[in-house]
């Protein structure tokens, strides 16, 4: 079981704020900036699909790889509904797999920072390397640890109603300093409130955040060509305000 096995069916209301279509377009200015406009891309860690729906919509020929087989039903499911053509696969984006020859692999909403250890995140790196062709761009983002060291983590409380259903998380966190990460410990309570319902779900997801020089190190070694930082849906450097960050960097030659 996955760690979003539970979470699955409840993650789209609770992320239902997120403006997937203006991030795609975000990203895909960044690819632009880098000599990528089209083509084929891979979405690393995709989801329910909700971002690699929105580039596809924009042309792109798109997969979609994600851990988890919930998920991946869920992005299925939508695609079809929508009528759009896209190959979605379970998968680990740490293990190497069919996809040859994209123009662009992203990987979003901070898959990055899921792999908690520097040969993880290698692994990861080496996927996009392995699916690109020679000179495509792999677009990624993070958590920043300079944002994270000088905020600190909080407990905090979430409610969604989308009536007949109502969702409340709680966020626990547990900073690791010393091995840079933050576990996450969430209870969702899910009502029904038509059917007078309720359900708990705990879950508890381990996060580690990179420093730049941490991801370029890691890059380099993966096979990629230094890369860009900056704050999320910005061209700013990566600041103490903004716990994520991104990065893009240009296939090189074999890791």
């Amino acid at each position: 079981m996955t760690v979003f096995a539970d979470y699955a069916p409840w993650y789209d209301l609770l992320y239902q704020d997120k403006d997937y279509a203006a991030e795609t377009s975000f990203v895909e200015a960044r690819l632009r900036d880098h000599g990528v406009s089209s083509g084929k891309l891979l979405d690393l860690g995709c989801g329910t699909g909700l971002h690699a729906l929105a580039f596809a919509r924009q042309g792109w020929n798109v997969a979609g790889i994600d851990l988890s087989h919930e998920m991946i039903a869920s992005a299925k499911a939508r695609a079809a509904q929508a009528g759009l053509s896209i190959l979605f696969r379970q998968g680990d984006a740490c293990e190497t797999g069919p996809e040859r020859d994209y123009d662009a692999v992203v990987s979003l909403f901070h898959v990055a920072s899921y792999q908690t250890s520097r040969d993880a995140l290698v692994a990861m790196f080496r996927t996009a390397h392995a699916a690109l062709k020679p000179g495509g761009v792999f677009f990624f983002d993070y958590w920043y640890g300079g944002a994270v060291l000088a905020q600190g983590v909080e407990t905090r409380v979430k409610v969604i109603e989308q009536k007949p259903l109502r969702l409340t998380r709680i966020a626990q966190p547990h900073h690791d300093e010393p091995n840079a990460a933050v576990t996450v410990n969430y209870t969702l309570f899910c009502e029904d409130t038509d059917r007078a319902t309720i359900r708990r779900v705990d879950e508890a997801h381990h996060i580690r955040y990179w420093f730049p020089f941490e991801i370029d190190a890691a890059l380099a070694t993966s096979g990629f060509q230094p890369a860009d930082h900056a704050a999320w849906l910005t061209q700013d450097a990566p600041n103490s305000k903004s716990w994520a960050a991104y990065s893009v960097a240009r296939k090189a030659g074999k890791p």
